[in-house]
């Protein structure tokens, strides 16, 4: 009997030891996740693929990464260029500095360029029959879009093609009028978005805000 006792004794000594070793890891990954987790929440999230383009030499140029409430412009190097933000239906553009680089609003079918303060309109992006017609402050056609052969083409205010959008077995190019590539990717984007990066007289945080608009009309209506 006392050696029934004893054995049942040293069962359940066993378990106890067995438990509380197999529960101490779990107590402790419970026990550190502040510090973990707010570094990682400091950063939006990723919120789809990385729109890369590249130039004619296979090197990457830049980068649209989008966030959960915009999107980041990096270039090759992964470095900041610009930072697109959601302010109910206007995209807020900022540099590496924070500093407001310009506003884009309205739409669908006409969109302004603002400066950083959200006044004075600087340029006007307006569907002109089944294409596109930017213009400066005072009204003056910057460009055209015109689109043909499932691509686009961008001319300039004289009316020359500056810029041609060719879309070929899952690869979207911009070729200049010698029909060199400039930049292409392979990241599924509209022909139509991609036709503001032929916008020469726009910085290319503005040309990639007008893009990253187009190529996301729904992000309009983001809180």
């Amino acid at each position: 009997m006392k050696l029934r006792v004893l054995f049942l004794v040293g069962l359940g000594v066993l378990a106890s030891s067995a438990c509380s070793q197999g529960g101490a890891p779990g107590a402790n990954e419970g026990a550190r996740p502040t510090q973990a987790r707010s570094a990682a929440e400091a950063e939006p999230k990723e919120a789809g693929a990385k729109l890369k383009f590249k130039d004619g030499d296979d090197r990457e140029r830049f980068s649209l990464k989008p966030k959960d409430d915009g999107a980041k412009l990096v270039d090759g190097e992964d470095r900041e260029l610009a930072r697109y933000k959601w302010k109910g239906g206007d995209l807020k553009v900022t540099g590496p500095d924070d500093t407001v680089l310009a506003y884009v609003t309205g739409g669908p079918d006409v969109l302004q360029v603002k400066d950083g303060a959200k006044g004075a309109v600087r340029y006007t992006l307006a569907r002109e029959g089944a294409g596109w017609k930017l213009t400066d402050a005072q009204g003056a056609v910057l460009n055209t879009v015109a689109f043909e052969g499932g691509g686009a083409s961008v001319r300039g205010a004289s009316g020359a093609e500056e810029l041609r959008v060719k879309v070929r077995e899952g690869k979207l190019s911009l070729r200049d009028p010698a029909g060199n590539t400039v930049l292409a990717t392979k990241t599924p984007v509209s022909p139509e978005a991609a036709a503001c990066l032929g916008f020469g007289s726009l910085d290319l945080p503005v040309r990639m805000a007008l893009l990253f608009r187009l190529q996301n009309p729904a992000g309009a209506s983001a809180p």
